[in-house]
């Protein structure tokens, strides 16, 4: 089953919310970077227009949790990053989630914190997607098949810093773009090859030609001809 958020403004929240806005960005979409101080989501709204998609990342508990309880009470969709929340305080975090976002490593230690199963976890979010470092992505709910994207082709990798975010950051603007999971996956995993290959989490750039094309070699023409029709509209 493709799971879609279309024509949405995504929203990023937390300690790496310039690192998934810069992200975004180069991928040509402009997110509304919230600042950690700001955590009136409906002020935030009065200004820039409502919010399809509120990815909150980690940070401060009090303003993880925060934003968590307003998008439940007034109905948005959320992405949730627990970062270092455990145990109860993480689930308390990320129910009612509409993805649950996360590296191997962080879920296996949600998962031990928190005592609770697979199955468990996927009763209070609707997906998870689990990055698993060369091994790709997964993606998991209880109402799709799971699904195991591979990761990237991968020039020589150079500095591992901002991998994460940036995965993050592309698989937000595939979702944006109307992309299901699988594909905006993809997009998130060629990304983060981009920000392996270069020197700072933020050194990447993206030349968007190259981009659909690095796109085709690791996942085939039907990938970069759906990323070539928000990347290269011309």
């Amino acid at each position: 089953m493709a799971l879609v958020v279309q024509g949405m403004k995504t929203a990023v929240t937390g300690t790496t919310a310039d690192l998934v806005g810069h992200g975004l960005g180069r991928l040509g979409q402009a997110p509304v970077v919230i600042d950690g101080d700001e955590l009136d989501l409906i002020e935030i709204m009065e200004r820039g227009g409502t919010l399809g998609l509120i990815h909150i990342g980690p940070g401060e508990a009090k303003a993880m949790h925060a934003y968590a309880d307003q998008c439940r009470d007034l109905g948005l969709e959320f992405s949730a990053d627990p970062g270092d929340l455990e145990g109860e305080e993480a689930v308390e975090f990320f129910t009612g989630a509409k993805f649950l976002v996360t590296s191997q490593d962080r879920y296996q230690l949600l998962q031990a914190t928190t005592g609770l199963s697979d199955d468990e976890i996927l009763e209070r979010v609707r997906v998870r997607v689990t990055t698993l470092d060369q091994d790709g992505v997964e993606i998991a709910g209880h109402d799709m098949d799971r699904v195991r994207v591979p990761f990237a082709r991968a020039r020589e990798i150079i500095d591992p810093a901002g991998g994460g975010e940036a995965f993050t950051a592309g698989l937000l603007a595939g979702l944006g773009w109307g992309m299901s999971l699988r594909r905006a996956a993809e997009v998130g995993s060629q990304l983060t090859a981009l920000a392996l290959e270069t020197v700072g989490p933020q050194g990447y750039a993206v030349n968007q030609v190259e981009f659909v094309h690095r796109l085709e070699q690791s996942y085939g023409p039907a990938a970069a001809a759906e990323a070539s029709a928000y990347l290269l509209p011309d």
